[in-house]
């Protein structure tokens, strides 16, 4: 068990670190506001031809160029989604756990509202309100993600509170603040952190799924990238495959490194 464990946890790290690398790379030595130059002359060449090493696009960009722009504002973007809505989920769920009967009402019509129709439509929805826009694509990411973070730290939360050391906290009187910063929260943030880092190749594949219908905030989107490059599949493949190989390495990466930290992590399978 330990064996398999520790395979999933190290494949899944090593990848997901090179990608980390990479972008942490291109963001120090080109910085987040690099623009790739088109040059129409050089359109869609082929991998290892005239000086490119992925090719180019449809405009003449260095393929590589557009995929690292790309991969940065995925990290940026998915970290940010998942950061918010964890926070947000874990204080929604803390506090219905706590009975607070607006609170345990709002949240039980919010997630079965969102939980009835499938995110990705409710993205497209949203997004077709709000525009094609960063902060629009982020909140209506947010807005879709943390009813799962919430029904996780409420389960957690009666699982924690039923323990016998918080039981005698809340028995001398330990301000459930206090309560919840130094003895609730570290007990469910193993279980949080695996659904943080699986969330993110939920996220990943939401705004790749927005972009490749146009409703994306970036043209350097992975999706938008392979919307582009669909125009162009029998004359030049090898925009697609090396755009949906990167993007399957990244999803698979998150997943393994997220059951991996489940079997190190979650008590439930510890027993």
């Amino acid at each position: 068990m330990m064996k398999r464990l520790n395979k999933e946890i190290i494949f899944g790290g090593v990848i997901l670190g090179a990608y980390a690398l990479w972008a942490i790379v291109w963001l120090l030595t080109k910085g987040a506001a690099f623009d790739p130059g088109s040059m129409i002359e050089h359109e869609l060449v082929a991998p290892f031809n005239s000086g490119y090493f992925m090719g180019t696009d449809v405009h003449g960009r260095s393929l590589f160029e557009v995929l690292s722009v790309g991969l940065l504002y995925t990290f940026t973007l998915s970290l940010t989604v998942s950061f918010f809505s964890c926070a947000f989920g874990i204080i929604i769920g803390y506090m219905s756990a706590l009975n607070i009967r607006f609170v345990s009402e709002f949240m039980d019509l919010a997630t079965n509202l969102i939980f009835i129709f499938p995110s990705i439509l409710l993205a497209i929805l949203v997004m077709s309100f709000s525009g094609a826009s960063t902060t629009g694509l982020i909140l209506c990411l947010i807005f879709t993600s943390w009813p799962g973070y919430a029904r996780i730290a409420r389960g957690e939360t009666m699982r924690v509170m039923n323990l016998g050391f918080v039981e005698s906290a809340r028995a001398i009187g330990v301000s459930q603040t206090r309560l919840f910063l130094k003895s609730i929260l570290p007990s469910i943030l193993p279980v949080i952190t695996i659904h943080f880092v699986l969330g993110l190749s939920g996220v990943i594949i939401s705004e790749a799924s927005l972009g490749f219908l146009g409703l994306g905030a970036s043209d350097y989107s992975w999706g938008a990238i392979l919307s582009m490059a669909k125009v162009v599949l029998l004359e030049a493949p090898h925009v697609v495959i090396v755009t949906s190989i990167l993007m399957t390495g990244l999803i698979i990466s998150l997943n393994l490194f997220s059951d991996g930290l489940r079997d190190a992590l979650d008590p439930k399978l510890k027993k």
